[in-house]
């Protein structure tokens, strides 16, 4: 046979081969149930009920035949080192990057402080705008004056001559705390924050306590994080609270200041965070600035937070629709404290109000403890019948009492009021808000235990009395006052600086820089009074005088706690106080300097000449002497209306 015929017989083979079909290999699912399994059904294999257990209304079990083998080639040990090298890596940059960031803006910060320019200064062209902000935050609320001309000092309050005459360092400190330090003093943490949830958080709730601890302070004690805002809170509040502390409480934590440092370290965070935050956290910083207002811009920084609480309509009820419990809760308390702070501040600098009452339909806080406040709560918390230390009943009563002191103020000390009305309709007027405050006052809630100066019965006091000074010492619409007036006046101002010694004797006292000025000013009235009636120094007597300048001086130099304002605030009334004790002995004893210096403290140094439709005073009535050449009416001698 030949070759070609072979290569045709093995072709005939292959056809005559049966053709065996390839098994199709079924899709089968590793995570069927146990029932599946059984009944050999397509399973779907869901949890924790698959598709046809749940069309038969029977119970899903999944099965245990499915074995996870570990793949011995798998190198996930040596991946999770990387993965752990790695992101040590990335915590160390970041903290060299965050220490580049602080060195730069402390450079920043203390050439804009050396030079102190003046706030309406143009911001610096080029510069960033969250730099730029952080630089104006920090500046002094204060500035040193550079020049002393009459019509400038004619119009500024009290606080203005205090601390801007006063050498208080308005620069960084110089102890740049280590953060090894700081870490170490993590133990006195939980007493700080108690210190200051006690002692400063019932007058303004600004952070719900338990979310302050699981989102800020526990991650950074426990060093699982170091979010820059966490930073910034956890430091402020800590800053805030060892500003507050007695002697006893000094072990083993840093001083504010250096709590302070770290806080604005990381500011940038403030201005790159969300609304609500950010407003929080310009508030925590307004009220350090209340206890170091050189360290701290309270005008602008609380200027900061109330536009930003309006532009997300914070003012409005309607920003708590739809919102749960705790976030309701905390959106009412934070446009309060914001609004409690621009008064506060805007009266004390002299300076218009933020918002009118009348823009405002935001209802109060309910009078409710943080730990009734949950974000899980699905019914709202039942308000507190009985106030309670922890609750919000002191702040809505100081929220109260901040609206009452609004409408005295709009009606007698604004700049556009001018005496339009009658002297008898502004008597009226003057006894409705006098009626007010009195029922202010008897509705004041009482505490058996209280925590805080501001939750004790001497606090309310020196409101009510703070209110009835304001309202009878000379104003824009009536700048003359009668003796009664004055008798007023004085028993109000003797109280309140009664009221301060209570406090200081019970170790209650908080300090603030608006507070200094409150007993500073109160004093000021005080020999004022006794300056302007000869029958209120016959009533009072020398002797009684005396004592109560030396208890004045004496408190002001313990509240201030050492600092420069409080002894030159003493070293001020002793002074005008000798003066006051010579026209005691001699009536020819009078200094028109000394009178001149009265009138620069109730903002009346710059006088204008009477004008025609001007009553000229009488001879029998009070102040007579001290307002002889007229009176000014552009002076803001309301500076001190809040305490």
């Amino acid at each position: 046979m030949d070759e070609r015929g072979d290569n045709t017989d093995d072709e005939q083979d292959v056809e005559d081969e049966p053709i065996i079909p390839r098994r199709r290999i079924l899709k089968r699912s590793v995570a069927a149930c146990n029932r599946c399994r059984k009944r050999k059904q397509k399973c779907d294999g869901k949890l924790p009920t698959c598709s046809t257990c749940a069309s038969a209304g029977t119970v899903c079990v999944p099965s245990e035949r499915i074995v996870l083998r570990r793949d011995p080639d798998c190198n996930c040990a040596e991946l999770r080192e990387q993965v752990k090298n790695l992101s040590s890596q990335v915590t160390d940059l970041t903290s060299r990057l965050a220490e580049e960031r602080s060195r730069a803006q402390r450079h920043t910060l203390d050439e804009d402080r050396s030079s102190l320019p003046a706030i309406s200064q143009s911001t610096y062209r080029g510069e960033d705008l969250g730099r730029s902000c952080m630089t104006r935050v920090l500046r002094p609320t204060f500035p040193r004056r550079r020049t002393t001309n009459v019509p400038q000092d004619g119009f500024l309050s009290s606080p203005w001559h205090l601390w801007g005459s006063t050498d208080e360092d308005a620069s960084l400190s110089n102890r740049r705390p280590h953060r090894d330090t700081w870490r170490t003093a993590t133990e006195a943490w939980p007493r700080l924050v108690d210190i200051f949830f006690t002692r400063r958080w019932p007058q303004l709730p600004v952070i719900h306590k338990p979310s302050f601890l699981q989102r800020h302070l526990i991650p950074l004690s426990q060093g699982q994080h170091e979010d820059l805002l966490s930073l910034f809170q956890a430091n402020i509040v800590l800053a805030i609270a060892a500003a507050e502390r007695t002697e006893s409480a000094l072990d083993g934590s840093l001083p504010h200041q250096d709590y302070f440092e770290i806080a604005i370290q990381n500011l940038d965070a403030v201005f790159a965070a969300d609304d609500i935050d950010c407003i929080q956290s310009l508030l925590l910083l307004s009220m350090y600035g209340s206890h170091e207002p050189q360290s701290v811009n309270m005008w602008y920084t609380i200027g900061l937070a109330l536009r930003l609480a309006v532009g997300i309509d914070l003012h409005r009820q309607e920003a708590i629709a739809g919102c749960n419990t705790l976030e309701a809760e905390m959106r009412k308390r934070i446009w309060w404290s914001v609004y409690v702070m621009d008064r506060s501040i805007s009266i004390a600098l002299g300076r218009p109000l933020g918002i009118q009452d009348s823009d405002i339909t935001m209802p109060f806080p309910e009078p409710l403890a943080d730990d009734q406040l949950t974000s899980s709560s699905e019914s709202p918390a039942v308000p507190n019948l009985i106030p309670s230390t922890n609750d919000t009943s002191t702040f809505i009563h100081i929220i109260k009492l901040r609206r009452l002191y609004t409408e005295a103020y709009n009606t007698f000390h604004s700049v556009g009021q001018t005496g339009a009305r009658g002297t008898e309709d502004l008597e009226i007027i003057r006894r409705q808000h006098l009626l007010q405050f009195n029922e202010w006052l008897v509705r004041a809630p009482r505490y058996l235990n209280q925590t805080c100066m501001f939750q004790t019965s001497e606090w309310f006091q020196i409101a009510y009395h703070q209110a009835v000074m304001t309202l009878h010492r000379p104003s824009r619409v009536m700048p003359v006052n009668t003796v009664d007036e004055i008798r007023l006046c004085i028993d109000s101002s003797i109280s309140l600086i009664s009221c301060y010694s209570a406090l200081c004797a019970k170790n209650k006292i908080t300090y603030t820089f608006v507070a200094l000025n409150s007993l500073f000013m109160a004093a000021v009235t005080m020999l004022h009074s006794l300056r302007a009636s000869g029958i209120v120094r016959q009533e009072l007597t020398k002797t009684v005088a005396e004592s109560n300048i030396r208890l004045c001086a004496r408190l002001l130099r313990s509240i201030s706690a050492g600092r420069p304002v409080g002894e030159s605030s003493a070293l001020i009334i002793e002074r005008l106080g000798q003066a006051i004790r010579n026209i005691f002995d001699s009536v020819s004893a009078e200094d028109e300097e000394v009178d001149t210096e009265f009138l620069l403290w109730f903002g009346l140094k710059s006088q204008r000449l009477p004008q025609p439709e001007q009553l000229t005073p009488s001879v029998d009535l009070a102040w007579n002497d001290l307002l002889a050449n007229g009176f000014d009416m552009n002076g803001s001698m309301w500076a001190d209306l809040f305490i």
